[in-house]
């Protein structure tokens, strides 16, 4: 590595740019953003709510439970949106609604108010909304990014519009394909303490979230283990605690108990299971917080690099082929693995877990994530006693990082049609 620069700035700019708050599934939290700054064009009663979406965001905020409320759906969230939203919380929007805005909402869907289309010619994210009022009619369009608002017209006016409409600013200018491991890696085990010190932030939030999900929520995956582990037929390991502390904050969080989680490319689910893995590996060996900081910036660095491969909105569970291989080389890192075992540790997980489908934030997540905790652990450990996948095994490339661009061709080319499938499936069986 004696050769090797790196960016600093960039790097650290990118993790900030990519990181935020998150309540609920993201994507419910994007839909009510924009029926939210739509609304506030307006004024006056609301006659209709007109909201169209990509494949991939239909999808994906389909069967979202609503922070706060028992409800689910892309109806219900452009309802609350426009009735209760605060477009100035981001995707935090639907922060503090109350029953009577719940209900209110509700009967909006009850009488047909809100229509919700698919515009399938929209492969990347996607959201248009409009609210028409007894007096005004409003539009917000968001694209690319769960909150970049993109487009505001009122009354058939646009009274602004981001002229540039491109992924984000660090996205675009950042050069994911002469990124490498080796720069990654070089990155977490130089840079200055203080540049990282921020992802505290993201261990905070989400164990914050874990320990409401402990309470009981969701699928209560953790307390299942925990019963038959007192039962003698699941062991107290490592891989147990750090699936029950990852599916605590993804049961809380796909249940829709209101508590934000720290996102990671605009997903809850990805900051969630790029992050406890490691977490509850560095309590358990007693990590120091720079430890811990320097394997969740590898981790989450990762994962920004992945998704820029498969997509923002993918047919592929973008939480653990993303998130759950970011946690596998951060705890590669925490495990004294360099390079090498790092890239033989993504390999594995490639080969595992390639082709889980993502079929929307649902209440399943929960159970995928464990899936991706118990893979990540094993991809590690294997790594870390030498293990390699032989290059060209199936989409195993000849390099870490040309597996992770044969996984983006699967994601965008092989599975193209997928989305479409599983819209199909949604909408006939609901």
């Amino acid at each position: 590595m004696g050769g090797i620069t790196v960016n600093y700035e960039k790097l650290v700019a990118l993790l900030k740019e990519q990181m935020r708050p998150a309540l609920g599934v993201t994507e419910v939290g994007a839909i009510a953003l924009a029926c939210a700054r739509a609304r506030a064009l307006t004024e006056g009663a609301i006659q209709k709510i007109r909201v169209t979406l990509n494949k991939g965001m239909y999808k994906n905020a389909f069967s979202c439970s609503i922070p706060g409320t028992r409800e689910m759906g892309n109806e219900i969230a452009a309802a609350l949106g426009a009735v209760a939203g605060n477009w100035e919380k981001g995707l935090q929007a639907l922060e503090g609604i109350t029953k009577s805005q719940i209900e209110e909402a509700k009967h909006l869907v009850k009488e047909g108010v809100v229509e919700v289309e698919v515009n399938k010619k929209e492969d990347a994210l996607y959201i248009r909304s409009e609210v028409i009022t007894e007096h005004d009619t409003g539009i917000a369009v968001i694209k690319s990014t769960h909150d970049h608002i993109t487009l505001l017209e009122h009354n058939g006016e646009i009274i602004w519009q981001d002229q540039q409409e491109r992924e984000s600013q660090q996205e675009e200018e950042f050069p994911f394909d002469s990124l490498t491991i080796e720069e990654m890696y070089h990155f977490v085990t130089t840079v200055e303490t203080e540049k990282i010190a921020f992802l505290a932030d993201m261990v905070t939030m989400n164990l914050a979230l874990a320990k409401e999900g402990a309470k009981g929520a969701g699928l209560k995956i953790s307390q299942s283990i925990k019963e038959y582990q007192k039962d003698g037929f699941l062991a107290q390991d490592m891989v147990s605690k750090a699936q029950e502390l990852t599916c605590d904050a993804m049961d809380a969080r796909l249940a829709g108990l209101p508590f934000p989680a720290m996102s990671i490319t605009g997903s809850g689910s990805h900051g969630i299971v790029c992050s406890l893995p490691i977490v509850a590996y560095a309590k358990e060996k007693g990590c120091s917080d720079e430890e811990l900081h320097r394997a969740l910036a590898l981790s989450a660095l990762f994962t920004i690099y992945s998704k820029h491969y498969t997509g923002r909105l993918s047919p592929l569970c973008g939480c653990i082929l993303g998130g759950g291989t970011g946690a596998c080389v951060g705890l590669v890192y925490l495990m004294g693995g360099k390079v090498q075992e790092i890239g033989y540790a993504i390999c594995h997980m490639a080969a595992n877990l390639t082709g889980m489908i993502c079929d929307g934030g649902n209440w399943g997540c929960a159970l995928k994530a464990a899936s991706g905790v118990q893979a990540a652990y094993l991809s590690a450990m294997l790594a870390m006693k030498g293990v390699e996948i032989p290059p060209y095994s199936g989409i195993v490339g000849a390099t870490p990082e040309e597996t992770v661009k044969h996984m983006g061709r699967i994601s965008l080319e092989g599975m193209r049609h997928t989305d479409e499938v599983l819209m199909d499936i949604m909408q006939n069986t609901k």
